[in-house]
């Protein structure tokens, strides 16, 4: 999350209060909690929903809230990334926001049902209250709407990567790895072939500091560049509760896929440690 424009000696305690009203949305959207939804709102609120339809006042936003949050969220649960957060004056901010509705297990449809909301808030009695927002659904790409057992296999190897990771398991970290595959790890080391990545990987895991360290990952953008070619990026954090809580990620790669003999495969991985806000 990047927080730009912003004056110097409120960003980050706003910032964080941003982030963690962002995060009451979220909950009170999983728990179909009407009452607490709608106090997040500015009495003259504005908003248009992902269906196209404006809603003036909190009188017209809570009617629509109550007929259609209640039993709204039966089977399924959603999520709400901030990634960016804007001062344009010190008593006014921007948030933009990815969305994503996912199944009672919190898995990924497929293909992914996602919103790219923006609100914007006032500062009213001392708190942030939405004054505007507006959500608009995304359209996948149409190759990957018309491919979603390919994006579901890209997810699955990158789960293998996180399952490996998190259980020390170098035979699943590498299961997937092409054996002429490239990877530039976090330190900036390049590591050629599956032998060398798998030592190499064999080898970090004997350092204490990732040897228990845990991760968590989400698999975004994927895009197929050709029937067999794809792209996507990752987004990593130590633990799920800080991708719910709404936290930056601490590293960012980039993955190229690539199907050969009727599976895919990591061609090439770059990772990159995200730096402290």
């Amino acid at each position: 999350m990047n927080a730009s424009d912003s004056p110097a000696a409120t960003a980050p305690t706003d910032t964080d209060r941003l982030t963690e009203l962002v995060a009451a949305i979220q909950r009170t959207q999983r728990s179909e909690d009407v009452d607490g939804f709608l106090d997040l709102f500015a009495p003259d609120a504005v908003w248009v929903n992902g269906a196209g339809q404006r809603l003036v006042g909190l009188e017209e936003i809570a009617a629509f809230t109550r007929n259609a949050l209640p039993g709204g969220m039966a089977g399924q649960s959603v999520r709400y990334d901030v990634t960016d957060v804007r001062f344009p004056a010190p008593d006014v901010a921007i948030t933009s926001v990815d969305q994503e509705y996912l199944s009672a297990d919190e898995e990924s449809f497929s293909p992914r049902i996602e919103g790219r909301p923006t609100y914007v808030w006032a500062r009213r009695d001392g708190d942030w209250r939405i004054v505007h927002g507006q959500n608009t659904g995304v359209i996948p790409p149409d190759d990957e709407a018309s491919a979603p057992e390919d994006a579901a296999a890209l997810r699955d190897i990158v789960a293998n990567v996180e399952e490996g990771f998190n259980r020390n398991d170098v035979e699943l970290l590498v299961r997937d790895i092409a054996p002429d595959a490239r990877i530039v790890n976090a330190v900036g080391a390049q590591l050629i072939g599956r032998e060398e990545i798998a030592a190499s990987t064999r080898q970090g895991l004997l350092q204490a500091h990732l040897r228990d360290a845990t991760a968590h990952y989400r698999l975004d953008g994927i895009t197929l560049l050709a029937p067999d070619v794809a792209v996507a990026h990752k987004r990593a954090w130590s633990t799920a509760e800080a991708a719910e809580r709404g936290d930056a990620p601490e590293m960012t790669a980039l993955y190229v896929f690539a199907r050969r003999d009727g599976r895919w495969w990591i061609v090439r991985r770059q990772n990159t440690l995200v730096a402290a806000a």
